[in-house]
C-alpha cells in the first residue's frame, strides 16, 4: 500500500451525533430508534443523491425528501417545513463535528511510513470543505489530494473519481487503498477502479449482493489502527 484514501462522512467522524442533536430540537425520538432512523436517512439520501448532483432535484427538495421518508419509516409524520428545519439544524451541528481520536495515530503512522494520504467525498463543495476544515484535516492532507464530488463533477461510486485521484497521486490503482463506511459508494467504487478497499462497517449493515468484495471489513473504531497497520 503506497496510498491510503479516506471517505469523510461517518468514517472520519460519527455522523449520528449531529443527526441526533438536530432531531432533539424538533421531535421526541426513542433512543433505540436513532441509529436505525439514521441508516434509513442515509439510504434515502443515497437514493436521491445522483438526481440532486445532476440538477434533476433541488438540494432543498432532496433534504425534505430524505428527512420526511426516514421519519415516516418509524411512524413520525412531519411537515415539509419541519423536515427542512431539522435539516438546517443538522447542517449547523455538522459544523461542530470532531475527528474520531483514532485517526491522528493513523495519519501519523502513514506519514512515518511514507504512505500518501487523500480524501474522496461526495457532497456539495463548500459543505464538505467546511467539515474538512472543522476537523482540522487541512493539517494532514494536501488540498490537491482532496476530491469533493461537488467540485470535480464526479460522484462515487463512479470509478472516474478514483482514477482522478490516481492522476493526482501519480500512482496506479493496485497501490492504493480506500477506507469508507458505504459498501455501495466506497467499496464498489474503489474495487471497480482496481483499488484495495477496507469497508468500515461500524453500523453493522448487511453486505449487499455485488460483484465486488472488500479486502478487509472493520466493525469498530478501535480496530482501525491495527487493521491499517497490518494491511
Amino acid at each position: 500500500m503506497k496510498a491510503l484514501i479516506f471517505d469523510v462522512d461517518d468514517t472520519l467522524y460519527d455522523q449520528i451525533q449531529p443527526f441526533e442533536r438536530a432531531l432533539e430540537r424538533h421531535i421526541e425520538v426513542a433512543r433505540e430508534q436513532i441509529e436505525p432512523l439514521y441508516l434509513s436517512f442515509r439510504r434515502y439520501a443515497d437514493e436521491v443523491f445522483e438526481a440532486t448532483a445532476i440538477g434533476k432535484m433541488s438540494l432543498k427538495d432532496s433534504h425534505i425528501y430524505r428527512m420526511k421518508h426516514a421519519l415516516a419509516d418509524f411512524g413520525y409524520q412531519v411537515s415539509d417545513a419541519t423536515a427542512l428545519a431539522i435539516q438546517i439544524d443538522y447542517d449547523y451541528f455538522q459544523g461542530q463535528i470532531e475527528l474520531n481520536p483514532v485517526f491522528p495515530e493513523i495519519f501519523s503512522w502513514c506519514q512515518a511510513q511514507g504512505i500518501a494520504m487523500g480524501i474522496i467525498t461526495n457532497g456539495p463543495y463548500r459543505h464538505q470543505l467546511r467539515k474538512i476544515r472543522t476537523m482540522g484535516l487541512v493539517n494532514w492532507f494536501e488540498l490537491e489530494h482532496v476530491l469533493i464530488s461537488g467540485q470535480v463533477g464526479i460522484t462515487k461510486p463512479n470509478p472516474a473519481i478514483f482514477q482522478l485521484m490516481e492522476e493526482r497521486l501519480g500512482m496506479s490503482g493496485e497501490d492504493i487503498c480506500y477506507l469508507g463506511d458505504s459498501f455501495e459508494n466506497d467499496v464498489v467504487g474503489a474495487k471497480a477502479a482496481n483499488w484495495k478497499a477496507i469497508w468500515f462497517n461500524h453500523r453493522k449493515r448487511v453486505e449487499p449482493v455485488a460483484p465486488y468484495q472488500a479486502d478487509k471489513v472493520v466493525t469498530a473504531w478501535d480496530e482501525l489502527v491495527e487493521v491499517i497497520q497490518s494491511f
